[in-house]
């Protein structure tokens, strides 16, 4: 009997020792996963931020040329506007083809401008996705935290 006692006994530390070991390994994989995980996420959330930046200075930058392009056109349509001016009846014959020159001018740079307007919206919508996907990652890397406590 006293065979017995100690051959339970031996068994029953072995599993009790097993569980042990077992579930601190559980734990341990669990915390490396996790560890992982959250290493992952801040490198992608680096690189959103990064990539998040780079976007809205280049669209500022965009924004500050176009404004600029602006300017630059309100002028031209002033010196057309000053041609049309000078006289009731129309621009004078010795000053038309300069006045052409710069009314088609304008008019070409009126055209270009409509087409810098859509690419600044275009690199502005692209420039919100990669915002959006920044938000996201963060997101994720706060419920993984959360998830800690």
């Amino acid at each position: 009997m006293k065979q017995a006692v100690k051959v339970v006994l031996g068994v029953g530390l072995a599993l009790g020792t097993i569980t042990i070991v077992y579930t601190g390994g559980q734990r341990i994989l669990k915390q490396q996963n996790i560890r992982d995980e959250v290493a992952g996420l801040r490198d992608d959330l680096y690189r959103a931020r990064i990539t998040a930046d780079r976007c809205q200075r280049s669209t500022a930058s965009s924004e500050n040329q176009l404004r600029a392009f602006d300017a630059r056109l309100d002028s031209m349509r002033a010196r057309v506007d000053s041609f049309e001016a000078l006289d009731t009846r129309g621009v004078a014959l010795e000053q038309y083809p300069a006045y052409l020159e710069t009314f088609t001018a304008y008019n070409d740079s009126v055209e270009a401008r409509g087409a810098r307007e859509r690419q600044l919206r275009a690199a502005d919508a692209s420039c919100r996705s990669v915002i959006v996907e920044h938000n996201s990652i963060r997101d994720s890397l706060q419920q993984v935290f959360s998830q800690l406590d």
